[in-house]
Parts: structure tokens; C-alpha cells; sequence
């Protein structure tokens, strides 16, 4: 997996953030940016009604429908498994203690980063302290604030109409060909 994300000259989340001790091996001037709420709870509620979610659906209908999606249209389940190594605890499990987690990752990397190559932000404090650390100008545009939980929702919600949309189409595609040449044979009398 590392091979395929070093193409980049930065990365975001997962998977990235997965390996920054990788990434700091193989180039000792990365620069690490920690992203922090402003506590440990209110990132455990927001990954909790966001991230989270996505596998623990309490509806048998609706964790079988995303039982499917997830593994039949989009199989994510690799990264679910990598998340249980890194973090030593299943984040999907609702007995998880998401605060905790997030508590020992923020520390992981407190204590694995030096000091001058790691930033701690948190996005409320704006482009000042990330463009400081980055030795970029500050944009003239007003900080971009596009993830809230609402936000997710939607997307998520996109995401999964096209892919079921994607599915039926092929579907009905494959259904409709064979349809077809079922109609022709009886119609040639084949």
C-alpha cells in the first residue's frame, strides 16, 4: 500500500495517516499535521455519527444492505482491518471507547513525531498556524469548512445511490440481453 500513496506529495486522513512512520522513514523532512478536536468526546460523537456508523446499522435490513455495498460494490473491509492492527481495537465495535482511541492515537503520535516536524491543529484556529508550519502564504479565501456531520451524511448518501444505481444498471443490463436473446430463440423457433 505505501508504493501506491508515495505518488503523492501529501496525504489526508486514511489511509495515509495510517503510515506516517513509514512515510517519515522513508523521507526524514516529512512534516506531520495532527488534526484535534476539541476534545476527546466531541471527536468520539463526530466519528461516532459519521465514520463509524457506516458499520454498525442496527437494522437487519439496513446492515445487510450495507453488508452488500460494502463488500460486494466497494470492499473496504481491508482498511477495517488495518484500523483493528494500528489502534489494537476494533473502531467499529460499538463497545469501543472511541475517546480512548482517539486519546492513544493523538499520544502515538506526540510521541513518535519530533517536535519540529509535528503540528497540532486544530481547524478552528484557521490557515495562520498550518501555513506557518507548511512555510506557505496565507490564501485569500476564508478557511473551508466542508466536513461537518451533515455534510457527510450527504455524501454518503450519494455515494450509495450510485452505487446501487450502477449496480441495477449493470443488472438490468446483463437481465435485459438475456431476456432478449431468450425471446429471440423461442421467436426463431430455436
Amino acid at each position: 500500500a505505501i508504493k501506491e500513496l508515495l505518488m503523492y506529495i501529501a496525504q489526508v486522513d486514511y489511509p495515509g495517516c495510517l503510515f506516517y512512520e513509514d512515510f517519515m522513514k522513508i523521507n526524514p523532512d516529512v512534516k506531520v499535521i495532527l488534526t484535534v478536536r476539541d476534545s476527546p468526546e466531541a471527536w468520539a460523537k463526530s466519528a461516532g455519527e459519521t465514520i463509524m456508523r457506516l458499520n454498525t446499522e442496527q437494522s437487519w435490513l439496513k446492515r445487510k444492505v450495507a453488508g452488500f455495498i460494502k463488500y460486494a460494490l466497494h470492499p473496504s473491509s481491508f482498511w477495517f482491518k488495518i484500523q483493528k492492527r494500528v489502534h489494537g481495537v476494533d473502531p467499529h465495535d460499538p463497545k469501543t471507547d472511541l475517546a480512548q482511541m482517539y486519546t492513544d492515537w493523538n499520544n502515538r503520535v506526540k510521541e513518535t513525531v519530533p517536535a519540529e516536524k509535528l503540528l497540532i491543529f486544530n481547524v478552528k484556529e484557521g490557515w495562520k498556524p498550518l501555513c506557518d508550519f507548511l512555510g506557505v502564504q496565507i490564501p485569500d479565501k476564508p478557511f473551508p469548512r466542508v466536513s461537518s456531520t451533515e455534510d457527510f451524511h450527504e455524501m454518503i448518501g450519494a455515494h450509495v445511490k450510485r452505487k446501487i444505481g450502477i449496480f441495477l444498471m449493470k443488472f438490468l443490463s446483463v437481465f435485459a440481453i438475456g431476456f432478449g436473446a431468450m425471446v429471440l430463440l423461442n421467436y426463431t423457433g430455436q
